[in-house]
């Protein structure tokens, strides 16, 4: 399929005061868990790219922050416009084969791993899922989360909302370090919970990307093989690669 396409906004979801839903229809067969998107933002030069939440034959789901002019814009779209969008980016996760592997996120990092969530569970993993808010009026979307695991620990950072303290409090205290993981979010949250475990993990990681393909090169990072562009390459990376 031709990696360029128009998408046709069907819902646009406000799931809380920042954060949206979008559910496009057009060409999904090119998804797998981890891939992502790079959305043309109408007046914007630079495109937006975007992890896929979930998808079905003839549509996907992406979930997102608003925290600049571009994705205000995206906000305030409606059904039935389009949207110039690069498919078929980046890797994938790589399942472990473990019996018990921990997913590990923080607000809409989780958009990077809930269809694997629900893929492990469909193969029959004992998934445990650790997911950080900064307080209650922040947690969203959890009743759907339920359904793709085992256990499903909610943290807060104020203790308004499950577990007091962030995620890697919640991995030490339920004895949780020593289990393969994924992760998604911001990079501070990432760090810390990549020298929490001991266990090998897939991080997917976010970065500022000129075009979304590997040509600028403008998202390269140092690893213990060399330089590798986090949209080429990426985003998601072995914890045995990083140098962090």
């Amino acid at each position: 399929m031709d990696r360029l396409v128009n998408y046709e906004i069907i819902k646009n979801t406000e799931i809380n005061s920042t954060t949206y839903l979008m559910e496009l229809k057009g060409p999904t067969s090119w998804i797998k868990p981890g891939k992502f998107l790079n959305i043309a933002v109408p007046g914007k030069y630079l495109r937006r790219p975007m992890s896929i939440y979930d998808w079905n034959k003839s549509s996907l789901k992406v979930l997102y922050k608003v925290i600049g002019d571009g994705t205000k814009i995206l906000s305030k779209m409606q059904p039935k416009q389009k949207l110039e969008i690069l498919t078929d980016l980046g890797n994938y996760y790589v399942p472990f084969k473990d019996k018990k592997q921990l997913i590990v996120c923080g607000g809409c990092g989780m958009g990077s791993v809930y269809s694997l969530a629900k893929q492990l569970s469909k193969n029959k993993v004992d998934v445990t899922i650790v997911i950080g808010f900064k307080s209650k009026p922040d947690v969203f979307t959890l009743k759907e989360w339920k359904s793709a695991c085992k256990q499903l620990i909610v943290c807060t950072d104020d203790g308004s909302y499950g577990f007091k303290g962030n995620v890697v409090d919640a991995i030490k205290k339920c004895g949780l370090d020593n289990l393969p993981y994924y992760t998604c979010g911001s990079i501070n949250l990432m760090k810390a919970v990549f020298k929490a475990c001991k266990g090998e993990g897939q991080l997917s990681l976010e970065a500022r990307m000129g075009c979304g393909f590997g040509a600028c090169m403008g998202c390269s990072i140092e690893t213990k093989h060399g330089p590798k562009r986090v949209c080429r390459e990426g985003t998601i990376f072995s914890s045995k690669e990083l140098l962090w």
